[in-house]
């Protein structure tokens, strides 16, 4: 007997043993970095130890800071291109206020301000695809532009430009002497020199000038106040190379850094006005040429393995103030600055963690947000007072980890939010992330749970039915087109249908017919534009084939909350119009010149329909880079009603599916918009009656809505400690039936004994 209790004691030391291996492996850490802001280009102000003013392009937006990037605003008034890709800035050193922006199929755009405001001066430019800007030191009236193999020349800063010379190759670099007067250019075996501020182009080889041909050059730089008609030529592998004779011959300046591909070179005065060389390269940062030899100046810049992996480089553009005191590297993980020549970097935060990127508002005027990265943000008071919603949406809830990750990991990376039609009595709201997840709270916000999809999804907007309180559905449309659905308030999801899936990375739209409870109608944006189903999901037909819907982007659908009756539906879409349907979405009319707009080409970023409008007929616009406007007889023409100041759109290429433009569900009473779009933590609030009141909400959000108690800790760390917990049961359920039979055996044994 003692044997056999021996043996059980045994089988409980090595469950224990199990248990606590099982937790050291639990507490292991893997979550995927979230995307990085990339700061492509960067630019300082020629008076910038007053004005502290600094432009970036982060992931395709416009930003400028007044306080050396401290803080930043969105810039958007007049930038109402589609391209892509921000593919130059330049900010003329005259402390003239001009400034020149080049894109990828939108042709230039110029600044008078320092970057505030734009409007598009491309006059005379055959392509619109602009590759490289230049601004002559001397003067900004005279700029250089090159498209492809191109050159053009303005003389009157960008009211009209006209093609000075075609080269054999695309250009690949441009630069400017000190005196404004010598230009070089160069290609893949070429050398283009002008000596007539860009008039003028000879082209020459390379290799006879005495440059490398098995190295691109990556920039051209002179140093201000130095030796005229001197230059020097920064290649990608080969070293640096300097010209004294007005670009004729080219000697080398300095020596190739091992292992290193450069990606900008700076010049400044030094000591009794000698040159100091400064070049950024792709890996490692920034490296001073002391006469000798490169000597890395890196510390505090950081370098992310994903930039590898994803073959960009770490670090790109380079800039120093006037003065030389202040520089600012761009990079893969955003802007880094210096004030003491990069000996030390500081990271700023350029796209804020906290950036709004979707919006809703209840039918007793509770208002949502969602950050970028981090929290779900809830007013009550229509805006005034804010708090955030933390219970069922700490870390481990998702990782299933209880350390705290640092904030570029942290996995709740938000895309929509929704409340209930019926919010005012059930106090439903969900809020989707990126990936795979969505969050339900049925107490106005306080507490949470979070179902997931059935399978891993990117890109979740929320649906919900309009007769959520019969039918409890909601519905979850993904961004590869999958469509999903809960019949219990979104406490779980499975599939019931799919739809092609949108290209590129933009979030899609969904909406639910009115009379859902009857018609059973939906509508979601796809691959060729628009999808409607009639049974509730399962079922998908293309109604937009062989219209212009079908190569749109960036689609919302509104729907008529009249539609039993009028069977409206309007699209609003990047590049493409506005679109409307009067009979369900059989036909479609397009319109891209647009009465009111003052434009024939409206990039529409949102679209948004009045509560109300089987009576007031009203629907507004966001129109990029020109503002808000509204139509008060059903899209037939429009007013405005806030300027291109107001940024009313989404953060370019920061996943979401928000609305940026939502009315309050009591606007026939109060004649409320609301709007977010800014690069601080604030939405808009916009009063539409007797004229135009706008009004910023900040969103001061120190307090929660409720702290974790004890039975949510309770939950928690059932939840973090499940697969641990259903491992250990098994464990003990083998050593009680073990125990069992090690028992009954000594029994019969003992038995045996005895007789």
């Amino acid at each position: 007997m003692t044997q056999s209790l021996s043996r059980i004691m045994k089988f409980f030391r090595l469950v224990l043993v199990a248990f606590l291996m099982a937790i050291l492996v639990n507490m292991g850490i893997s979550v995927a970095h979230r995307p990085h802001d990339v700061v492509t280009h960067v630019e300082v102000s020629p008076n910038y130890q007053q004005d502290q003013t600094v432009l970036i392009v982060v992931r395709n937006n416009l930003y400028r800071s007044s306080d050396g990037g401290a803080s930043w605003q969105r810039i958007t008034k007049g930038l109402d291109y589609s391209s892509l890709f921000i593919t130059d800035l330049e900010l003329s050193q005259q402390n003239d206020g001009l400034a020149f922006l080049g894109t990828l199929g939108d042709g230039i755009y110029r600044s008078s301000d320092k970057g505030l405001t734009w409007q598009n001066t491309s006059e005379g430019l055959d392509e619109l695809a602009i590759d490289h800007i230049i601004v002559s030191p001397t003067s900004s009236k005279i700029v250089l532009a090159s498209i492809s193999d191109r050159l053009y020349l303005t003389q009157n800063s960008g009211e009209s430009w006209q093609q000075v010379f075609q080269s054999k190759s695309p250009i690949d670099t441009l630069g400017f002497s000190n005196d404004g007067k010598l230009v070089i250019a160069t290609n893949t075996n070429e050398l283009l020199v002008s000596r007539d501020s860009g008039a003028t182009w000879q082209a020459s080889d390379r290799a006879a000038s005495g440059l490398p041909l098995d190295s691109p050059i990556v920039a051209i730089e002179s140093m201000p106040g130095g030796a005229v008609g001197s230059m020097s030529l920064a290649t990608e592998t080969q070293g640096i190379f300097q010209t004294t004779d007005q670009g004729k011959t080219w000697t080398k300046q300095a020596i190739p850094i091992a292992n290193e591909l450069v990606q900008d070179l700076k010049i400044i005065p030094g000591s009794q006005n000698a040159p100091q060389l400064f070049v950024s390269t792709a890996n490692t940062g920034l490296f001073y040429w002391d006469g000798q030899e490169w000597q890395p100046r890196t510390q505090g810049l950081i370098i992310d393995p994903q930039a590898k992996g994803m073959k960009q480089p770490s670090f790109t553009e380079l800039e120093f103030s006037t003065d030389g005191s202040v520089s600012f590297l761009a990079g893969f993980d955003g802007l880094f600055k210096s004030e003491d020549q990069g000996q030390k970097w500081q990271d700023l935060e350029t796209i804020l963690r906290s950036t709004v990127v979707a919006m809703a508002v209840s039918n007793n005027s509770t208002v949502a947000t969602v950050d970028y990265v981090g929290n779900i943000n809830i007013s009550s008071d229509g805006g005034k007072t804010w708090k955030i919603a933390q219970r069922g949406l700490q870390e481990p809830w998702f990782t299933r980890k209880w350390e705290s990750l640092p904030p570029n990991y942290d996995p709740r990376r938000y895309f929509d939010v929704a409340f209930s039609p019926n919010y005012d009595r059930d106090q439903t709201l969900w809020a989707s992330f990126l990936w795979t997840k969505v969050a339900r709270s049925q107490d106005g916000g306080i507490s949470w749970s979070i179902a997931s999809m059935p399978k891993e999804e990117r890109g979740l907007t929320i649906g919900v039915s309009p007769d959520f309180s019969n039918d409890r559905t909601v519905y979850i449309l993904a961004q590869k087109g999958n469509v999903y659905r809960s019949q219990n308030g979104g406490k779980d999801f499975s599939k019931v249908g799919q739809v092609p899936s949108l290209q590129g990375n933009n979030g899609p739209s969904i909406a639910i017919s009115p009379n859902f409870a009857s018609d059973n109608t939906l509508y979601v944006t796809g691959e060729k534009g628009i999808y409607k189903s009639t049974d509730g999901g399962k079922n998908w037909e293309a109604i937009s084939e062989n219209t212009d819907l079908e190569k749109a982007i960036k689609m919302q659908i509104v729907i008529s909350p009249d539609f039993a009756r009028d069977q409206t539906l309007f699209v609003s879409t990047r590049s493409r119009g506005l679109f409307e349907s009067r009979n369900g979405g059989k036909t479609w009319n397009q319109r891209l010149t647009i009465p009111g707009l003052g434009t024939d080409s409206p990039e529409l970023e949102a679209i948004a329909i009045s509560p109300n409008y089987e009576n007031d007929q009203t629907l507004v616009l966001g129109v990029l880079g020109l503002g808000l406007y509204k139509s008060e007889d059903g899209g037939q023409s429009f007013k405005q009603i806030a300027d291109g100041s107001l940024p009313v759109s989404r953060i370019g290429n920061v996943p979401s599916s928000g609305k940026p433009i939502v009315f309050s569900p009591n606007y026939v009473n109060d004649r409320t918009i609301y709007s977010f779009g800014s690069a601080s933590l604030e939405i808009f609030k916009l009063t539409t009656d007797n004229g135009k009141t706008k009004e910023t909400l900040a969103i001061q959000n120190s307090e929660s809505m409720a702290e974790p108690n004890f039975l949510s800790n309770i939950r928690l760390a059932l939840y973090v400690y499940q697969g641990l917990l259903k491992r250990v049961l098994v464990l003990l359920v083998v050593v009680i039936v073990v125990g069992i039979v090690i028992y009954l055996t000594s029994r019969k044994l003992n038995r045996r004994g005895k007789v």
